[in-house]
């Protein structure tokens, strides 16, 4: 479309000239023979120019792919918590792995990242040695690791 049959349109008039966009870029996607998801791009002052209108397209297949990606994963988080399954990971548990733990499992982490045995962290947190080799058993549980080792990786490389 023309920047003057745009500006010519209702949505011109009741939207982008209230706010003071001049421009606008739509990158639709199809995300399956249902499913039409768009981008809108907009600007104040210069208008998109070809070369940013070929990198968006260039950016269409990589962006459906993501969305569809992200909508498998909203509908399985939907679906685990309508049968009362366990929750994915949320973004922010991603980000710092630790963030699952409870604080005194982080306790429990940071004293076997500084090398401390099960006895001497039983001591430590006044805790038996069975409590702790459980505190360490839902550690690696929730980092996905099979070791103390890799453990005490994850928690010095956050």
């Amino acid at each position: 479309m023309t920047t003057d049959a745009f500006r010519a349109t209702p949505l011109y008039a009741d939207y982008y000239a209230r706010v003071g966009l001049d421009h606008a870029l739509a990158l639709p996607l199809y995300v399956d023979e249902r499913m039409l998801v768009s981008f809108v791009f907009n600007r104040k002052g210069r208008d998109f120019s070809d070369g940013e209108r070929e990198l968006l397209e260039l950016l269409r297949a990589p962006l459906a792919s993501l969305y569809r990606q992200s909508y498998a994963l909203a509908q399985a988080r939907a679906a685990l918590a309508a049968s009362g399954g366990p929750a994915p990971a949320s973004a922010s548990e991603r980000e710092d792995p630790l963030a699952a733990l409870t604080d005194r499992e982080r306790e429990v982490l940071g004293w076997v990242s500084a090398g401390k045995s099960n006895a001497q962290i039983a001591q430590i947190v006044g805790a038996s040695l069975r409590t702790v080799a459980k505190h360490l058993e839902r550690i690696y549980e929730k980092l996905g690791v099979e070791s103390r080792t890799a453990a005490a990786m994850r928690a010095v490389r956050r």
